[in-house]
């Protein structure tokens, strides 16, 4: 956590979000049937882009960087156990990460005002806090899946870019899989698939974690209903598949040879 505070990366996620007021309200201000709805897209694809930067720029690099600058050995000489220290990597990585969305959830919520301000609140009669903040909670939840396996496969493997391949494919196909299966359960006539592909999807939506059911930002930009035993729905797939997923990176990086 304190790596990623000093990071000269965050202080553009600072910048970042005082560029967010302006492009939020001004660009809203081209859709004047929908300026609540393009406000809310705007900050909420933003704060999820914000969370999104954690697992991508800074957990990848994190083990690997540590091997490399001989810092784990360091780390593990002292009364700390490779699972311990898999765990201060996630957990720190998990506080980022609350910091960063919770600096442009904050930032977002002031540009509906601002737009309120500069518009007229009848334009934004849809808009919901409650529903924005579970939006941004279930976002959050998918982020901390995704920081999960990053961590997994950087345990796994030796190189960053195979762990970023393996981190961009894993979440790619959590974004889409649910889509295809839906997709090939709607073939017309006349359409033949092979079957292989078919049993290989429905197998991928199993094992790979769904990241495009924590995507709420549709429901919270149109004012659209968010139950609550949904999003603790969420939190209990995100709690079961995270703590899977620790027990196996443990256990592979209990086994990795460092040396």
């Amino acid at each position: 956590y304190k790596e990623g505070i000093h990071h000269r990366v965050l202080y553009g996620i600072v910048l970042f979000s005082f560029l967010l007021i302006a492009m939020a309200v001004l660009g809203s201000g081209f859709f004047l049937r929908d300026i609540s709805k393009v406000t809310l897209d705007i900050c909420l694809s933003c704060v999820t882009l914000g969370g999104l930067l954690v697992p991508f720029f800074f957990a990848i690099n994190l083990i690997a960087g540590d091997i490399e600058k001989r810092t784990l050995f360091t780390i593990l000489s002292r009364p700390v156990s490779r699972g311990q220290y898999i765990l201060g990597k996630f957990f720190g990585l998990l506080i980022l990460t609350a910091v960063i969305m919770g600096i442009l959830t904050f930032t977002s919520v002031i540009a509906v005002e601002v737009g309120k301000y500069v518009f007229s609140a009848s334009y934004f009669t849809t808009y919901s806090l409650q529903y924005t903040l579970l939006s941004i909670v279930a976002s959050f939840l998918g982020i901390t899946l995704l920081i999960s396996c990053v961590i997994l496969w950087s345990s796994i493997t030796t190189s960053p870019f195979l762990a970023t391949l393996l981190s961009l494919a894993t979440y790619v196909i959590g974004q889409t899989s649910e889509d295809i299966v839906r997709f090939l359960s709607l073939q017309g006539q006349g359409v033949s698939i092979a079957p292989i592909f078919k049993k290989t999807m429905i197998v991928a939506q199993y094992v790979f974690p769904n990241f495009a059911s924590f995507d709420l930002k549709l429901q919270a930009a149109h004012g659209i209903l968010i139950a609550s035993n949904h999003i603790f729905f969420l939190l209990l797939y995100a709690v079961m598949y995270v703590t899977i997923i620790l027990t196996m990176t443990i256990l592979f990086f209990s086994k990795r040879d460092l040396a």
